[in-house]
């Protein structure tokens, strides 16, 4: 049986360094692959883990980025490996300068991707997992016991509804109930 929802979505970068110079960078290689950027959040303190300091340094800021071409979410994988060739291009000697996790906005779901496995991350190919990050349920974003802090905060939910909104636009039309 075959789903009447579109299974089309938007691609999501969410950066996080304490050098922002890094971020132009990265839009350029990713805008080649999935069009113009679309959305971009204010950069917010990284406050609620210690975890990539000593790799990344002190003062992370993250920032959401989101492209305007529709993305295949089965192509997440591929987009996952592009962004650790990318950290690996703009590391100094010693580690990485900026962390990329890249993932998806569907009409129902946020997605990441990333080169951990955990309990609630599903492999999708060798060293890249996935998870859900947040539900659309009812006008607005519902995290997870397994939501990392940061993302169950609000700060970056009006901005995924934004390009959830996006999204719908692009596929107006194309779904068989405009109101989901």
């Amino acid at each position: 049986m075959t789903s009447i929802y579109p299974p089309q979505s938007k691609a999501i970068l969410f950066l996080l360094t304490s050098n922002k110079k890094f971020k132009e960078k990265v839009i350029k290689a990713f805008e080649k692959l999935l069009g113009p950027m679309e959305v971009q959040s204010e950069w917010h303190l990284f406050e609620h883990s210690h975890y990539y300091e000593e790799e990344l340094g002190p003062g992370l800021e993250r920032c959401l980025i989101s492209f305007k071409k529709i993305f295949k979410p089965e192509k997440l994988a591929e987009l996952k490996k592009l962004t650790k060739k990318l950290e690996h291009r703009t590391s100094n000697l010693e580690h990485r300068t900026i962390n990329i996790d890249p993932g998806y906005v569907d009409l129902f779901k946020v997605v990441l991707a990333s080169g951990k496995a955990g309990g609630q991350k599903v492999a999708l190919s060798k060293d890249v997992y996935v998870y859900t990050l947040l539900r659309f349920e009812k006008g607005k974003w519902i995290p997870f016991e397994w939501t990392y802090p940061d993302f169950k905060a609000p700060m970056y939910h009006k901005d995924l509804l934004k390009i959830r909104t996006s999204l719908k636009r692009d596929l107006s039309g194309k779904i068989p109930n405009p109101n989901i």
